[in-house]
C-alpha cells in the first residue's frame, strides 16, 4: 500500500509536469505570436512562461528525487527547449525569404 507521503510526492509530481505542458506550450506559442506581430510585450509574455517552465521542471526533478546524471539530463533538456523555438523561427523565415525572392524573380 502506498503511504500517504509517496501518494503526496505522485500527485505534487503529476501536477509539475502538467505545468511543465501547459508553460512550454504557452512559451512556443507567445514566442511566435510576438516575432510574428514584431510585438515586445507578447514576446516577454513567452520568456515568463518560460521561467514558469523552468521552475516547473526544478519542482518535478526535485518531487522525483532526480540526482545526478539526471539532473544534467533536465538540465540539458531546459537549455534545447529555450534554443529550440528561437532556431525554428529563424528557419522558417529564412526560408520564407527565399520563396519571396523565387516570386520576385520568376515573370508574371
Amino acid at each position: 500500500m502506498i503511504e500517504a507521503v509517496e501518494a503526496q510526492r505522485i500527485a505534487l509530481s503529476a501536477l509539475s509536469a502538467g505545468a511543465v505542458v501547459i508553460f512550454g506550450a504557452m512559451y512556443a506559442i507567445f514566442l511566435a505570436l510576438g516575432n510574428l506581430n514584431d510585438n515586445a510585450i507578447l514576446r516577454l509574455v513567452g520568456n515568463c512562461a518560460y521561467l514558469l517552465l523552468a521552475v516547473s521542471v526544478c519542482f518535478l526533478a526535485y518531487f522525483l528525487q532526480l540526482y545526478n546524471w539526471w539532473l544534467v539530463l533536465v538540465a540539458t533538456l531546459l537549455v534545447g527547449y529555450f534554443a529550440a523555438p528561437r532556431m525554428i523561427w529563424r528557419i522558417c523565415v529564412e526560408v520564407h525569404q527565399e520563396d519571396n525572392q523565387t516570386l520576385e524573380v520568376l515573370p508574371k
